[in-house]
């Protein structure tokens, strides 16, 4: 599923349906393994949609192959060695791997004389995603590639850009909004 339409129907109707208790305890109800199978194939597609991204730029780059590994790299362990901080040694406490995000955030590595710093860093720095975001964003803006490499030159002139319609499906406003502001560059296209 690639429209954006079906997850702003789908949000609305998870929203309201979060308001009774009924459905709420349905959900409860249902088994861990299930919800471990959802996530896997969940989290499968998120990744291959990560990596769908990058179908402009060229995959055989050194450059970016370099950004993909050292994003991917650092994502799994910089969350790992904050992670380690979730729970003190002597608790019996066992918490699920999503909550550690959360337990981290107190007890994490990072401490300054400022706990809300210290919080909101402790836990960014907990999340693969944040990291790899981070990663990949530093990377990509400071390793110098040309437009074809980076995968820009589909947006560098913006007939070819119209003519693609993936480019021009993925940038479209919501709810035909885009018809209101024709002024605005990508928007209407």
């Amino acid at each position: 599923m690639g429209s954006r339409r079906a997850v702003e129907v789908g949000a609305c109707i998870v929203i309201i349906l979060s308001l009774v208790g009924k459905v709420s305890a349905f959900i409860a109800s249902i088994p861990v393994v299930m919800v471990a199978a959802l996530l896997c194939y969940m989290w499968a597609m998120l990744a291959a949609l990560g990596l769908s991204n990058l179908r402009y730029s060229e995959a055989g780059s050194s450059r970016n192959i370099i950004i993909v590994g050292l994003s991917l790299f650092f994502a799994l362990s910089i969350p790992a060695y904050f992670q380690q901080y979730g729970i003190s040694p002597n608790s019996n406490v066992l918490v699920p791997s999503y909550y550690q995000t959360y337990t981290v955030a107190s007890h994490g590595p990072f401490r300054t004389p400022n706990p809300g710093v210290n919080y909101v860093m402790n836990t960014l720095l907990s999340m693969n995603m944040f990291v790899a975001f981070v990663v990949a964003i530093i990377l990509d803006n400071t390793v110098p590639g040309s437009k074809q490499e980076r995968g820009v030159y589909v947006w560098s002139e913006a007939e070819a850009a119209r003519r693609e319609p993936a480019v021009t499906k993925d940038y479209e406003l919501p709810f035909r909004v885009g018809k209101f502001f024709r002024w605005v560059k990508w928007v209407g296209l």
